[in-house]
């Protein structure tokens, strides 16, 4: 059983299996549920075509630029 801590900011620390097996980085964004009976469930929200390039380049890119970072994959 993996078990993750809340810090006292309300931070969650997400343990080093989760992270590399979900392919989770700083800066990801989540969805945060609560379930009727109370249960809370943490989703990580895909990262959309322009997102994923965000920091990597700096100006301004053509679409074919665009097209020949995304078939890299970061």
């Amino acid at each position: 059983m993996l078990v993750a801590k809340m810090l006292g900011k309300g931070q969650i620390v997400i343990p080093r299996e989760v992270r590399k097996k979900a392919n989770l980085a700083p800066g990801d964004k989540f969805e945060v549920k609560v379930t009727d009976s109370g249960a809370v469930i943490i989703l990580p929200l895909k990262k959309n075509y322009t997102e994923s390039f965000r920091g990597r380049v700096k100006g301004r890119l053509s679409l074919a630029d665009l097209d020949k970072f995304y078939a890299e994959k970061p």
